[in-house]
């Protein structure tokens, strides 16, 4: 997973139409943070709509591709999440 996030970040890294958020976020699970569940069920749709955005404007195959393989790893190999934070207790 790591490094298909790595090669969508790079793929949008100069985009005018990803968001900068998303982009760190991107950035932060290609280089291994481990997401909450939290962050997985808000953070990949975003992603997934700011990568079509850049695609749509852009053309950009090497996001396509990297988005696929986002995809294809996600569905092979899922993810690794962190452990829930205990809040105040």
């Amino acid at each position: 997973m790591q490094t298909a996030f790595a090669d969508l970040e790079a793929a949008v890294h100069f985009s005018e139409q990803f968001d900068g958020d998303m982009r760190e976020t991107l950035r932060e699970w290609a280089v291994g943070k481990k997401p909450s569940i939290y962050e997985v069920l808000t953070a990949m749709p975003l992603i997934a709509e700011e990568t079509f955005n850049h695609i749509r404007a852009t053309g950009d195959a090497k996001a396509k591709e990297a988005w696929s393989e986002v995809c294809l790893k996600m569905s092979e190999q899922g993810f690794t999440l962190a452990k829930e934070q205990s809040r105040g207790k």
